[in-house]
């Protein structure tokens, strides 16, 4: 049986692994394809659900980040990183799944669209984040600097995933608030693999912040044994 601190990483990476087993076949057998844009649609269920999993890791940061400016808790501060890493990793999936969705349906890999303007910047403020663990030498004031960071990188959320109703943009308006508008097979297959990139998630998400109270332990026993 795995030891405590790996239960929620074991658990969480079976149910993704199970999942990301059946979501090709309802992905690309059992939801129909989509009249207009045709099979380069398909890619729609990789792309949204890599872009809620990036908002999810924005969120944690940011809740973290918050009670790390509160508290003073190193451990908050942990937790805000580990949240910011797997975050920025959906991220890059988010843009490069754009990317091919964009090349077959508007001609080009990149445009300057609102959304994906956005969701760029996102991307850029959550690289600097790791920049600013990686090269500042001072840990409280990284430490500082990044939670203030990681606020400003949440706020920019909201105006992504309404900066269809906000702006004219080139994407389909699927999501629209609470509602989804798809056909009950193509609505199926979406939300599970929403289901699925968040089992991925927090199986990522608990394994690396596991990964990083380890390396903490180690860092202190050798402080331990230096002195």
């Amino acid at each position: 049986m795995p030891q405590k601190p790996y239960i929620l990483p074991f658990v969480f990476g079976i149910l993704a692994l199970l999942c990301l087993s059946i979501a090709p076949y309802l992905v690309f057998v059992y939801a129909g394809i989509e009249k207009e844009m045709g099979l380069a649609q398909k890619i729609f269920y990789y792309h949204v659900p890599s872009a809620f999993s990036m908002f999810l890791g924005s969120f944690l940061c940011f809740v973290f980040s918050v009670f790390y400016l509160w508290k003073r808790d190193k451990n908050c501060d942990l937790w805000a990183a580990c949240s910011a890493e797997v975050s920025l990793l959906f991220g890059t999936l988010v843009l490069i799944t754009g990317a091919i969705w964009a090349k077959p349906i508007w001609g080009a890999w990149w445009v300057w669209d609102a959304q994906l303007t956005l969701t760029l910047i996102l991307w850029l403020i959550l690289a600097a984040y790791h920049i600013l663990r990686a090269y500042l030498e001072d840990p409280v004031q990284s430490a500082r600097f990044r939670a203030v960071l990681g606020i400003i990188g949440f706020l920019n959320v909201p105006f992504i995933h309404y900066a269809t109703k906000l702006w004219r943009t080139h994407h389909p308006e699927v999501v629209r608030g609470e509602e989804i508008s798809l056909p009950p097979d193509m609505k199926i297959a979406f939300f599970f693999c929403v289901i699925t990139f968040f089992a991925l998630f927090f199986a990522l998400l608990f394994k690396r912040v596991s990964l990083a109270k380890a390396r903490d332990e180690l860092e202190s026993l050798k402080a331990e044994i230096r002195d």
